[in-house]
């Protein structure tokens, strides 16, 4: 009888071992296409952080120490909270919490709505087309190089060099993240 209890016990190591493996997260596999889908996500989330505003209705807005705060109309961003959770679907941790807290006075909250303090600034105009290469590193890590054509002349748009920039997207808690991001242009 003991030999019995033995071996069930071995099963059932067994059997707790493949369900462990098997309930591993493997790596999502991107497309190339998606790789630049995610890129272009986290250029329009970056931005709103430092070229741009976040999508706001300039219409409804509160006034706080003497700035008007446009009410954010972005689909599924209500609160400092939730801006913060779909920068964390894009960006690494340590990204999400540099741009909350550098970006802070930016952006308010009143009566269950997130507001925003409307900032821009132009692109480079010394920078044109953008060109990418993705590059599978392993299993769960991606590098991801925009090279950016550098002009002599914006007007004329004449290139005379380009600028390479290395991206690294790591598969981490289900979902594919930016380690590293900033604008190209």
């Amino acid at each position: 009888m003991n030999r019995n209890i033995w071996i069930i016990g071995i099963i059932i190591a067994f059997l707790a071992v493949i369900l462990a493996s098997c309930s591993e997260t493997t790596a999502a596999r991107l497309t190339d296409d998606e790789v630049v889908e995610l890129y272009n996500n986290a250029r329009e989330a970056y931005g709103w952080f430092d070229l741009t505003t976040i999508p706001y209705d300039n219409e409804k807005y509160i006034e706080a120490d003497g700035e008007k705060y446009f009410e954010v109309i972005q689909l599924g961003i209500a609160s400092k909270r939730t801006l913060a959770d779909y920068l964390n679907k894009i960006f690494a941790d340590d990204i999400t919490e540099e741009l909350m807290e550098t970006s802070s006075y930016r952006y308010v909250e009143c009566e269950g709505k997130l507001y925003v303090l409307p900032t821009d600034r132009g692109t480079d105009i010394f920078k044109g087309a953008e060109s990418y290469e993705v590059v599978r590193i392993s299993e769960k890590q991606i590098k991801f190089t925009v090279t950016v054509e550098i002009y002599e002349d914006p007007v004329q748009r004449n290139v005379t060099g380009y600028k390479q920039y290395d991206f690294f997207l790591e598969f981490s808690d289900g979902r594919w993240r930016f380690k590293n991001f900033e604008l190209v242009r």
